[in-house]
């Protein structure tokens, strides 16, 4: 048991890995804006991360999909997205709301581990 008292912390801390990348990744669209030929570039990691933080086992048999080893992040060139007269794909717009939407998800996990951090204060200090 004692090897499994982090194990939430460690999925929230691939999750704020990974959101920081992103981070960087809509700031390097968002500076190319005005470069000609520049292709948008995002993150993917969401969807692995929400599906493995809300599953939950029911007995330690269970195979857990939410073992951080499990976990990738991909960073891939977006090229579904259309394309200005200069070749550049990034949409200002769009760039600037997948930053807040990040920026919100980012301060999710943050309060995420507060609470784990807690919880394991809570129980080494007996509740006091």
């Amino acid at each position: 048991m004692a090897n499994n008292i982090f194990s939430h912390i460690d999925k929230f801390k691939v999750g704020l890995d990974a959101s920081w990348l992103r981070n960087e990744i809509l700031a390097n669209n968002i500076a190319n804006v005005d470069t000609p030929n520049f292709k948008r570039s995002d993150v993917r990691f969401s969807k692995i991360l929400e599906d493995s933080i809300s599953m939950k086992t029911t007995r330690d048999k269970h195979i857990n999909p939410a073992s951080s080893s499990n976990y990738t992040v991909e960073v891939y060139e977006d090229s579904n997205t259309n394309v200005r007269m200069d070749g550049n794909n990034v949409d200002i717009e769009r760039e600037m709301n997948e930053l807040a939407k990040n920026a919100i998800w980012y301060n999710y996990l943050t309060h995420m581990v507060t609470k784990e951090i807690k919880l394991l204060d809570l129980a080494i200090n007996g509740g006091r």
